[in-house]
């Protein structure tokens, strides 16, 4: 059996199966469906209208995806509860006690027209995100959505996935060309498929109390998202999903485990009330969620036709919000690798197939320890304060010394380096500083992003320019790489603004000048960099776009040098 083969025929038989309907699975399935392929998604789950809020951090890079998506970011922010001055963690002896201090969760620049994003870092619970994907997936005949099915196994046959699902006490099969698990950190495809976990599985049991309250009049001007606990008599941290209504609280216990049976809702008002410094607070306990802090990466991305992505490949500890971050990008990588193999423009699918663990797995083991040291070096802050605070309010020598050790948390709070600065190289790196973004060309990185002005009162951004569907190969204004353009299958050709219509500085246009190119993944990273318009140059853009195991048109030898199909330019 040949695993990357094209699309099986048959009316039985989907493209793609995705197994999970949270964030990742949902996103995995807009993604295909923007790039014109079918897909069947399975969640175990059936519709509920409250569920605890899990993940709240929404970084850059994610809601650039969605912004590519045409999902309304905009939207999103007015929906979340939060304003910009809200994007801080707040650390104090009780939450209606006096501020000891803060650290932002994003750069100073980044709701100016400087920033490194167009779409700035937004806070929103994890459910009310899911929602917006889930109107956007019933919007779109190429998602089919099933909730209430259940994965119970899987194996490869005659050049598909065949996949057994249970629904209201019914076993079923669905066949797939390819099998996606988005099933979460305790993944059954990744059991059936015998894919071993590394890393630290227990790093710390963790207990999360959800309860509503309004606690505006408490928490005052003192805006926030994190608010860190560090009195001795309850320390632990809140999260203001939406500081009106919907908070969480997670209390610093020493246990090796927890059990849900052992924290009624008494004992937790006691111990939130506790932690607010208050007693006159109307607070309705709404979930109790006991679970275990990991450290962990799956030992394969890939097993033949089926592939892992968010926290069945990975999970991390929640210090740095970086967990389903990685895995929405997860989804991004694999999204139009599986296109290109769909649509059988892949002359090696095996190579292009492997490049996604190649470049996601050292991603989420570079997040997975950046996420397990912030983790760790927060004992250190609450051992501190527990010394500091013992007696009261801390005296100015007090301050000083947790100022000092605030300090060393920037990481954990403000890591845009991480979250826009990754390359996949190769080889596969972090930011020399995961605080700071800096804008790169270099094969593997993100296209960089500045504002311009399309027409006189528009304004764009350079992401704007790329088709996430396609390669995008962006060229000077002086030279013609229209036959590259035409060797390169699913490219779309995209000559620069003109200079005087940049708001913003932007590194590509002096590295492209009047002849080079660009060449950028459907994924938004660049794939290669060409100075100037000469044969040489033409010729390694197409190798690099073929290094992916692509295939390039049909080749007539041309005077460039660079291999031109035959066929007619998309």
């Amino acid at each position: 059996m040949n695993p990357t083969a094209g699309q099986p025929q048959g009316p039985s038989v989907h493209p793609v199966l995705i197994v999970g309907g949270g964030p990742v699975g949902l996103m995995m399935a807009l993604l295909l469906a923007r790039q014109g392929h079918r897909s069947v998604v399975f969640e175990k789950r059936t519709p509920r209208e409250s569920s605890a809020p899990k993940a709240h951090v929404f970084n850059p890079r994610t809601l650039e995806i969605c912004r590519a998506l045409a999902i309304d970011v905009d939207a999103l922010r007015g929906a979340s509860g939060h304003g910009p001055r809200s994007h801080h963690a707040l650390f104090m002896r009780t939450l209606a006690g006096p501020l000891l201090g803060s650290l932002p969760l994003d750069s100073e620049t980044a709701l100016s027209p400087a920033g490194a994003s167009p779409t700035p870092l937004l806070n929103i619970a994890q459910p009310d995100f899911e929602r917006v994907l889930q109107a956007h997936a019933a919007a779109m005949p190429l998602i089919d959505l099933r909730h209430g099915h259940t994965f119970v196994d899987c194996r490869e046959e005659s050049g598909v996935v065949v996949a057994q699902f249970e629904s209201a006490g019914e076993s079923y099969v669905e066949r797939g060309t390819y099998l996606v698990a988005a099933d979460g950190a305790g993944s059954s495809v990744r059991e059936r498929l015998g894919i071993p976990m590394g890393g630290i599985a227990s790093v710390r049991a963790r207990i999360t109390i959800h309860f509503e309250a309004d606690l505006r009049p408490i928490i005052g001007d003192r805006e926030g998202v994190l608010y860190w606990i560090l009195g001795p008599d309850a320390p632990g941290t809140f999260i203001a999903y939406d500081p009106a209504r919907t908070w969480v609280y997670s209390p610093r216990l020493a246990a090796e485990q927890f059990d849900s049976a052992d924290f009624p809702d008494e004992r937790c008002l006691a111990m939130i009330r506790r932690a607010i410094g208050r007693d006159d607070v109307d607070i309705r306990i709404r979930h109790v969620l006991p679970w275990m802090m990991s450290a962990q990466v799956a030992q394969e991305y890939r097993a033949g036709r089926c592939f892992l992505v968010g926290d069945a490949a990975h999970r991390f500890p929640p210090t740095g919000g970086l967990g389903l971050n990685t895995g929405i990008q997860d989804a991004h990588n694999l999204a139009w690798k599986l296109s290109a193999l769909l649509r059988e423009t892949a002359a090696d699918g095996e190579v292009l197939l492997d490049s996604y663990g190649a470049e996601r797995r050292p991603v989420a083991e570079i997040n997975t320890a950046q996420s397990l040291a912030n983790a760790q070096k927060l004992q250190g802050l609450f051992a501190l304060a527990t010394g500091v605070l013992a007696d009261g309010p801390p005296s100015s020598e007090g301050r000083a010394t947790l100022a000092a050790e605030l300090a060393l948390h920037k990481e954990h709070f403000l890591s845009e380096g991480l979250q826009l600065g990754f390359s996949y190289g190769p080889p596969v790196h972090g930011p020399a500083d995961p605080l700071r973004y800096e804008p790169s060309l270099e094969r593997g990185a993100r296209l960089p992003h500045a504002w311009f002005e399309e027409s006189p009162g528009t304004q764009r951004s350079t992401l704007d320019l790329l088709d996430p569907a396609r390669f995008t190969l962006l060229t000077g204004r002086c030279a013609d790489w229209s036959d590259v353009a035409g060797a390169l299958p699913d490219c779309r050709e995209i000559r620069l603004p003109a200079k005087s219509s940049f708001l913003t500085g932007w590194l590509a246009l002096e590295a492209i000048g009047d002849s080079g190119a660009l060449l950028v993944r459907p994924d938004g990273h660049v794939a290669y960099l060409a100075g100037d318009a000469s044969a040489k140059s033409q010729r390694a853009l197409c190798d690099a776009y073929a290094a992916f195991g692509l295939r390039l048109g049909q080749e007539n030898v041309q005077p460039s040098g660079c291999a031109v199909h035959s066929a007619t330019r998309s």
